[in-house]
């Protein structure tokens, strides 16, 4: 039968690691996600994560924090991509309120232009298009969404500007038929 003593062990083991390093692991969620309850749980599961590693404790205390950052980067990015997935719907199923002051000429016009927008839309590649989700529908900030994307904040800003630029082009095209 284990002695007591041994049992505290791996928990004094797992509190130094959680006070050597909670503290910069949630500073670092805090700016990656705008919600801090959602940075406080993103924590828990990175914690669970290393206290299920059998060798992370063996490590040096550099390696230690390079492999927690790297787990909260990844958590960070799931974190994106399910509220993305739960939160996105068909711009076609989004319904806009119908301003009654329109004339029935001039709603019809901008339902056009409407099905003139989804139809340039649709016509760009899938990465486009997810950008434009991500940045138009999610909402979310340019350096969230290099994480999502995991590419650089300087690319996505490129991409966003080729893309409003080839949908503005489509678009037009429409326009003109």
């Amino acid at each position: 039968m284990p002695s007591p003593d041994m049992g505290e062990v791996p928990n004094v083991e797992k509190s130094a690691l959680y006070e050597r390093f909670a503290e910069t692991l949630l500073a670092y969620l805090c700016q990656q996600v705008a919600d801090r309850q959602d940075a406080e749980d993103l924590l828990l599961e990175i914690f669970l994560a290393a206290f299920q590693h059998p060798l992370l404790a063996s490590l040096p205390d550099t390696r230690q924090l390079a492999w927690l950052r790297r787990v909260a980067r990844n958590k960070v990015i799931d974190h994106y991509r399910h509220t993305a997935l739960l939160t996105m719907q068909s711009l076609g199923s989004a319904k806009e309120p119908e301003d009654q002051s329109l004339t029935p000429e001039r709603q019809a016009e901008e339902q056009e232009m409407r099905t003139w927008l989804w139809q340039a839309i649709k016509q760009l590649p899938e990465a486009q298009r997810e950008l434009l989700r991500l940045r138009y529908v999610q909402e979310l900030h340019l350096t969230q969404i290099a994480v999502v994307m995991e590419k650089p904040e300087g690319t996505v800003r490129k991409m966003l500007s080729r893309t409003l630029r080839r949908l503005r082009t489509l678009y037009e095209q429409y326009e003109r038929k």
